[in-house]
């Protein structure tokens, strides 16, 4: 059996790329910019993911990921894309950033890649949180969702629950510690004292890292750069309404982070 403290490290260790789906618009350039950070944070590499016309001559059984070369510099999508990269690799020069096509909807090639990721980023869809919910429910690693504006760069990680956080506290504590920010920790759930008694676990393990509390008033008011909450395991999981709420509301970044205790 894997030692709690190994556990709750998995989280924040995986070895894969971070994976990031792009769409034109602000919330598209917003999620590359958090993705190439975690990316550095994470001393792994970038995949970035743009939907593209697949040839009518291409076998179903070829709509994987496509490989850079397999775009044409006269598709809509080509443009905005490699500019988009390009920029990132100016201004993160020791990360390895790499673009890929896909005939799949962007939910789909993420869910593909996502057993080989450490994690996945996407710009945020304020109409649809229940997809970005679902995603988070199937992919098996953390998944974040990012508005077009992002907060300040000191502000606070806000780690939010209905119940013990199980692997989000890890993520949330780590978060903090690389960004040398507190940890604002929110207990929405009846008092049973699973949340606290997850909070305090994960901050002996970052003792550099400060934890205050956060009211439930006023939440999606709070000064927070990122947002970390679990995973919800089904729909009927007391995790996913507030999961969607934050998703519809939330002006900051979403981190949905499963638990495999």
């Amino acid at each position: 059996m894997t030692a709690p403290h190994d556990r709750d490290a998995d989280i924040t260790q995986r070895a894969g790329p971070v994976i990031a789906g792009y769409e034109t618009g602000n919330a598209g350039l917003a999620a590359l910019g958090l993705a190439a950070e975690q990316a550095a944070t994470h001393h792994t590499g970038l995949r970035v993911l743009v939907t593209r016309p697949i040839p009518v001559w291409t076998s179903h059984l070829a709509m994987g990921v496509c490989p850079p070369a397999a775009f044409d510099d006269e598709e809509p999508a080509a443009g905005p894309a490699r500019a988009a990269v390009a920029q990132l690799r100016h201004d993160h020069p020791d990360t390895d950033v790499t673009l890929y096509g896909t005939g799949r909807s962007l939910q789909r090639a993420l869910l593909r890649e996502a057993p080989a990721a450490t994690m996945l980023v996407t710009g945020r869809d304020t109409t649809g949180p229940g997809a970005t919910a679902r995603l988070a429910g199937r992919a098996g690693c953390p998944v974040l969702s990012v508005p077009a504006k992002t907060a300040a760069p000191d502000a606070a990680v806000l780690l939010v629950g209905v119940d013990a956080p199980g692997d989000a506290a890890e993520f949330a504590m780590a978060q903090a510690s690389a960004r040398g920010v507190p940890v604002l920790a929110c207990d929405v759930g009846p008092a049973t004292g699973g949340f606290a008694e997850a909070v305090v676990r994960a901050a002996d393990r970052h003792p550099a890292v400060e934890i205050r509390h956060q009211g439930r008033g006023g939440l999606n008011s709070a000064r927070a750069g990122l947002a970390v909450v679990r995973t919800p395991a089904r729909r009927r999981d007391a995790a996913w309404p507030l999961l969607t709420s934050l998703l519809r509301d939330a002006p900051f970044p979403i981190a949905a982070v499963p638990d495999h205790g």
